[in-house]
């Protein structure tokens, strides 16, 4: 089956750096709103390990289109920003595609 009209499914993984968990989490919920109002987002939610202050985005859009413009939005740029200095590793970006 050709994938062309299925959503871009991507998993993101962030891990704080020691002692910067609270401080990473509030700059990554701060995604969560406006994210969640543009175009061709399906679904954004973020998630916490109980263990570990490491984080994960399951993101939903609707075409590479929408995701590539929402790495040009103004919030998008911000957490780039703010995140510096919280991040121990991030970024680690895995791109599904769903099994029939």
């Amino acid at each position: 089956m050709s994938d062309a009209k299925l959503p871009i499914c991507l998993i993101v993984k962030v891990k704080a750096n020691t002692g910067k968990g609270s401080e990473l989490e509030k700059v990554l919920s701060a995604m969560l709103e406006p994210t969640r109002k543009e175009p061709g987002c399906i679904t954004y939610q973020l998630y916490k390990t109980p263990e570990s202050d490491t984080f994960f985005f399951y993101e939903l859009w609707e075409t590479l289109e929408h995701l590539d413009a929402h790495t040009k939005t103004e919030h998008y740029l911000q957490l780039v920003k703010d995140r510096a200095g919280l991040v121990a590793e991030g970024g680690e970006l895995h791109k599904l595609s769903e099994v029939f």
